[in-house]
């Protein structure tokens, strides 16, 4: 399980580090063991302590029911805003399947399997704690569902993200009561749940990520072909009074380029300014900024991932009717996740029309037009149409909340649809990324003497990937 954020380690020796130790160092991934639970390969089990504790507090919840002076919600009572309707909890099975049928409505795209399976996993380790009285048998059997191939198509769109993953994880877990529930609060346990919203966060995490991955060799290539210069990147941020994680984003930078300059095939531009635009002589700075930001992040992620999120708890004090499964803590992860997105579509925008100006570029044809090879200034303008795309959806999740419900979630953290927001915008921020790598590699090309290579021309832009540039350096 992770257990620790990200870590800044000091600047060392240029000349003793290589750019993929760099890399490994400063842009890791903490959240990893938690991203493979999405696969096949990373079965879970239960050990013997999961599996007394989810005997235990199923005891509990037996002893519990039949004690009407202490109600237990969903058991004695209806459902939200109609918790005022009492229910007679002999007929529990009733209720249980109930509440399954009317919340399978989801709409949508379905979210992807490795989503499922590890939301799926994420709540069997939540139910492992031993507070909301689930069946052992239908624990078990969670288990299973978890880690089987085939998995139920759960449709992305329905969730508040305010009493948990109601909706999606109706359609999740869906398949345990094809028999009909085992337990008086097997299904309730199991949708009053922040798993599937975790899940989601987590896939994110690790695909911006990669993506910032990239966005530094973009910038470390654009800033080699307009002669900027290390000085940006070095000096004054090595300093003790500096914030550390523009020191190490600039160092990382700094890396980079030297490494690149080791290839024949790149030659730096002649510097003609003595300050280059902000979105070059900045990049520390933003991308310091964003991997703070992916530090608040993973550390919201990390304390809801496994946290237990039920209502109720069943205690053995008795039944504890609370709010846990109010997921505000993946919501402002998803809010951090925007903010990165949109400061990292907004730099490489900005860097692209510098290299499409001879003025601001040292001195390369404009919008880098290569006799054969055509020109880059239609995909700077598709860049820009997909730098609108994501500033069109930058509403912060904060201004989503609205009384939900029938006002009994009168204020909800918007969750779900804010993480379905960010894996749109993830989606235009792998083109911009993909656009600002194509024209950074060419223009840090261009003025060597061995010409282009073939994947730079203009007619193979559809079929370019991120990937092909290490391979043509």
């Amino acid at each position: 399980m992770p257990t620790s954020s990200l870590s800044y380690p000091p600047a060392v020796d240029s000349n003793t580090e290589s750019s993929e130790t760099s890399f490994s160092s400063v842009v890791t991934f903490p959240l990893q063991a938690w991203y493979e639970w999405g696969y096949l390969h990373n079965p879970l089990t239960a050990s013997e302590k999961d599996i007394s504790k989810v005997k235990h507090s199923y005891a509990l919840l037996q002893d519990q029911i039949s004690d009407s002076d202490n109600p237990i919600y969903g058991l004695h009572t209806s459902y939200g805003e109609n918790e005022r309707n009492r229910l007679d909890p002999n007929h529990w099975k009733d209720t249980q399947i109930n509440l399954l049928e009317y919340l399978r409505v989801g709409i949508g795209a379905p979210l992807p399997k490795s989503v499922v399976r590890r939301a799926l996993k994420l709540q069997a380790r939540k139910t492992a704690h031993g507070l909301s009285g689930i069946h052992p048998s239908t624990y078990q059997a969670l288990l299973k569902l978890a880690n089987s191939e085939t998995l139920p198509r759960v449709p992305r769109k329905g969730s508040l993200g305010a009493s948990g993953d109601l909706i999606s994880m109706a359609h999740a877990i869906s398949p345990l009561f094809e028999q009909g529930p085992r337990g008086p609060r097997d299904v309730i346990g199991l949708v009053n749940t922040n798993a599937m919203m975790a899940s989601w966060a987590i896939e994110h995490d690790y695909q911006l990520r990669k993506l910032l991955r990239d966005c530094f060799k973009s910038v470390a290539l654009m800033s080699l072909a307009i002669g900027a210069g290390d000085e940006h990147f070095t000096e004054g941020l090595n300093h003790g009074e500096v914030h550390t994680s523009y020191a190490q984003a600039g160092h990382l930078l700094a890396q980079l380029r030297r490494d690149y300059l080791q290839s024949p095939k790149i030659i730096e531009g002649e510097k003609t300014l003595l300050q280059a635009r902000y979105s070059v002589r900045c990049a520390p700075q933003i991308l310091g900024h964003c991997l703070d930001l992916l530090d608040y992040s993973e550390a919201k992620i990390r304390s809801e991932a496994l946290a237990v999120a039920d209502n109720p708890l069943i205690l053995e004090s008795g039944p504890w009717h609370g709010g846990l499964f109010y997921a505000i803590g993946l919501a402002a992860s998803a809010e951090f996740m925007q903010e990165i997105i949109h400061r990292l579509a907004e730099m490489l925008d900005r860097q692209i029309l510098i290299l499409m100006d001879h003025r601001l570029n040292g001195g390369l044809p404009d919008n880098l037009c290569v006799e054969s090879f055509n020109h880059c200034k239609g995909i700077h303008q598709l860049t820009s149409a997909l730098f609108q795309e994501i500033k069109a959806r930058s509403t912060p999740v904060r201004q989503m909340s609205f009384s939900c419900e029938g006002n009994n979630q009168d204020l909800v953290p918007c969750g779900m649809a804010a993480l379905n927001n960010v894996n749109d915008q993830l989606d235009t921020l792998r083109e911009i990324v993909r656009a600002a790598i194509f024209c950074s590699a060419r223009a840090a090309m261009m003025r060597s003497t061995g010409g282009l290579p073939d994947a730079l021309k203009l007619t193979n832009w559809s079929q370019f990937t991120t990937v092909q540039v290490e391979s043509i350096l």
